[in-house]
């Protein structure tokens, strides 16, 4: 079960826990790959952290082929050391490493881990097919709204689903309201039904320079 099939509500639940007070069992720390080569062998040192075989990335219009994305079934807890330590040494090398579908600690379910040969978050969100048919939104734009965020609030994207993106600001942002409107006019179901998610949106923003948006 990914992504794709939780309610916003349910969504922004999740990714506000931290702001809501849940507590959080302390976890082991990154885990730092060494730059990858090539793409065969950034699979190969995923493989042997993870000890989950590689099979194909599932986007809206198809699989990818296996010499340039795979996916990983991973715990979750392991995927954040693994995007906490890696993400950013994969991805100046020209690979991209995030997660595309999130399990929410559901028993028996992992998150699903994706390396792309690629190396910017734009192709990435192409690729994968990022949008919403139901609010007009293509990948281009959401690439171009990212892009406009990301010169006044430079950030790191480390999850792109079809529908859904999620990161960290570089910075604590200057104005969290702003970009919590901003990013309630691209993605409304971020704060549908229920009136108080605007405010916990921005604070999450504030404390935890998190960024979200899910269609």
């Amino acid at each position: 079960m990914g992504v794709r099939h939780f309610t916003a509500a349910a969504l922004v639940s999740a990714a506000f826990a931290v702001s809501a007070g849940t507590p959080e069992p302390k976890a082991p720390g990154p885990i730092a790959l060494a730059a990858p080569r090539d793409f065969a062998a950034a699979v190969a040192a995923i493989e042997r952290a993870t000890g989950a075989k590689g099979g194909p990335i599932e986007t809206g219009g198809g699989p990818i082929p296996l010499e340039e994305g795979r996916s990983f079934a991973v715990e979750s807890r392991q995927v954040e050391r693994l995007l906490s330590g890696s993400h950013a040494t994969f991805r100046k090398a020209g690979f991209y490493l995030f997660r595309y579908e999130r399990s929410f600690g559901m028993a028996g379910e992992k998150d699903r881990l994706g390396l792309l040969a690629a190396g910017d978050r734009s192709a990435v969100i192409r690729r994968m097919g990022t949008g919403s048919a139901h609010h007009g939104l293509t990948p281009a734009r959401i690439v171009a709204w990212l892009d406009d965020l990301a010169k006044e609030e430079p950030f790191e994207l480390t999850e792109i689903g079809v529908d859904y993106v999620a990161g960290r600001f570089e910075r604590a942002p200057k104005d969290p309201a702003a970009i919590a409107r901003r990013s309630a006019e691209l993605a409304p179901d971020l704060v549908a039904g229920r009136a108080s998610t605007l405010e916990l949106l921005a604070e999450e923003i504030r404390v935890n320079r998190t960024l979200y948006l899910i269609w």
